[in-house]
């Protein structure tokens, strides 16, 4: 079965630019629309039959959470970097995807400060970029590459997020 994104109020369908919140199944997709919660903003026909393939949340999804409380470690990978950036390019804003309609917006893994340059594997020097824009900057800081990031990389493990800024989580707490 399809897989529907789940976006935050705000997405603009005709960039394609918006704040990914997670993806879920079509069934959840129609109960979240028949109570209100979210509205279809891209349908495709999958069997014979129009199911909703994106949702924009009918409010702003905004508060206080702690990613990774009671842990020490969030198990780190490629693809805890992509859901850590929402699956979202942090240079262009654009959604990333593993099966994308296009090839520039697959996702790939960019190191901030390349490997060639001694860059780390690490939460604080990958972020999630869609391939167009992981080619463009190169072998380059993205300064250098005259690109910014629209969000500054972070350890899920020691830091939290209210109303979308990353704090970091008082030592006594993130030990």
């Amino acid at each position: 079965m399809a897989q529907v994104r789940v976006y935050n109020k705000g997405y603009d369908l005709d960039t394609g630019v918006g704040e990914l919140l997670h993806t879920t199944t079509v069934r959840h997709a129609f109960g979240m629309i028949r109570r209100g919660v979210a509205d279809p903003v891209v349908l495709a026909i999958v069997e014979d039959r129009i199911v909703p393939t994106a949702l924009e949340l009918t409010r702003q999804l905004s508060g206080a959470w702690v990613e990774g409380a009671g842990r020490r470690s969030i198990g780190f990978s490629y693809q805890a970097i992509h859901e850590r950036d929402h699956w979202c390019c942090t240079y262009c804003g654009r959604s990333v995807s593993k099966t994308p309609p296009c090839e520039a917006l697959l996702a790939t893994v960019d190191h901030v400060v390349p490997v060639s340059r001694g860059g780390p594997s690490s939460w604080l020097n990958l972020v999630s970029a869609c391939k167009e824009c992981n080619n463009r900057k190169g072998a380059r800081t993205p300064e250098e590459a005259g690109m910014l990031l629209r969000v500054d990389p972070y350890d899920p493990a020691r830091s939290y997020r209210v109303g979308g800024h990353v704090e970091a989580l008082p030592d006594a707490i993130a030990s």
